[in-house]
C-alpha cells in the first residue's frame, strides 16, 4: 500500500511540475520575459504583452503574445516563442530558413546533432498557413480584430542541442517607428528587400537598427542557456549590442575621425533607444556612452 502512495505522490508531483512550466493562461498580462521552466525563458521588449494562444501539440508548446499601441490600436509587437522540453528525438535536423541567403541578415551554425541559426527578415502580416499553428493564430486575429501593419520586420533564432529545441520570432511593425507605409506589399519587392533597401534610407535605418534590438534577445537567451560565446553555437550576438554606436568610417581607415556634437547626440540617442528597447543593459549603456564621450 505504501508503494501505492509513494507512486501516487510522484506522479502529482511530477504533473505538477510540468503544469508549473506551462504556467500561462489566455489574457495573462506579461513582462519582462516568459519562462517555460526553471533553466528556460526568453527576453521580452519594454511593456506589457497579452497572451493570446497558449498551445501544446505533440512536443512542442507555442506562446503568442501581442503588445498593441495605445494610440494607433496597431499591433507593435507579435512574438511567438516554443520549446519542446525533453523529447523521444535525438536530435532535430534544422529548418528550411537556415538555408536562407536572400534575407537581410542571416548567421547560422550547424553542427553535429545541435544547431543554431538567425535571421532578419520582412514579411506580409497575413497569414496564409492551412493548417498548423498559425491557422490558430489567424482566427484569433480575426476573432479578436487584431490590426497589424501590411509589412512586419521580424527577427527569428532557433536553437537545438540533442533532444531539445527552442524557438523565438519577434514580429515588430516598422511603421510605429517613422517608416513610411510600403508601396509593395509583395515580399521580392517590397522596400525592406535586401536587393532594394538601400533606395529607401529609412527602412534600411530600421533594420540595421533592429538587427542590434534582436541581438540583445538573442544574447539573453545564450546568457540563460549558458551557451558560452567560445561555443560555434552562441553566433557572438553580443558583438552586435557592443557595436552599435559606432558609425562606418566612410572608407576612412587607420584615422581617427572627428566627431561632432550632433553626430555625437546622434549616437547617445541611439543607445538610449536600444536601452528602452531592452537590446542592452544599462551598464552596458553606461559604458558605451562613456566610450564616446571620452
Amino acid at each position: 500500500m505504501k508503494k501505492y502512495i509513494i507512486l501516487i505522490f510522484i506522479s502529482l508531483l511530477i504533473i505538477s511540475k510540468a503544469n508549473a512550466k506551462w504556467k500561462y493562461e489566455v489574457g495573462d498580462i506579461v513582462q519582462g520575459e516568459v519562462i517555460f521552466s526553471k533553466k528556460d525563458s526568453f527576453k521580452l521588449p519594454p511593456g506589457e504583452f497579452f497572451v493570446a494562444i497558449n498551445l501544446k501539440v505533440k512536443d512542442f508548446h507555442h506562446i503568442m503574445l501581442y503588445q498593441i499601441d495605445g494610440k494607433s490600436g496597431y499591433t507593435r509587437w507579435a512574438i511567438h516563442f516554443t520549446a519542446t522540453g525533453n523529447t523521444q528525438w535525438e536530435w532535430w535536423n534544422p529548418p528550411k530558413f537556415c538555408d536562407r541567403t536572400n534575407v537581410y541578415f542571416y548567421k547560422k551554425h550547424i553542427s553535429n546533432k545541435k544547431y543554431a541559426c538567425w535571421m532578419v527578415n520582412h514579411t506580409r502580416s497575413d497569414i496564409t498557413a492551412n493548417k498548423g499553428f498559425y491557422v490558430k493564430v489567424r482566427e484569433y486575429e480575426i476573432a479578436n480584430n487584431i490590426k497589424t501593419p501590411d509589412i512586419f520586420v521580424y527577427s527569428e533564432y532557433q536553437y537545438a542541442k540533442g533532444s531539445k529545441l527552442w524557438g523565438a520570432r519577434y514580429f515588430n511593425n516598422p511603421e510605429l517607428d517613422g517608416v513610411p507605409k510600403p508601396k509593395n506589399l509583395e515580399w521580392p519587392t517590397n522596400e525592406f528587400h535586401k536587393q532594394r533597401v538601400m533606395d529607401y534610407p529609412k527602412h534600411e535605418q530600421f533594420l540595421k537598427k533592429f538587427i542590434n534590438i534582436s541581438a540583445g534577445f538573442v544574447d539573453a537567451f545564450n546568457t540563460t542557456h549558458k551557451i558560452k560565446s567560445s561555443s560555434k553555437l552562441s553566433l557572438n550576438a553580443s558583438d552586435y549590442i557592443r557595436n552599435v554606436s559606432f558609425k562606418s568610417n566612410d572608407g576612412v581607415s587607420n584615422k581617427k575621425k572627428k566627431v561632432s556634437s550632433s553626430s555625437l547626440t546622434e549616437q547617445i540617442k541611439d543607445l538610449k533607444e536600444l536601452l528602452d528597447a531592452g537590446a542592452i543593459t544599462k551598464e552596458e549603456f553606461k559604458k558605451a556612452k562613456e566610450k564616446l564621450l571620452n
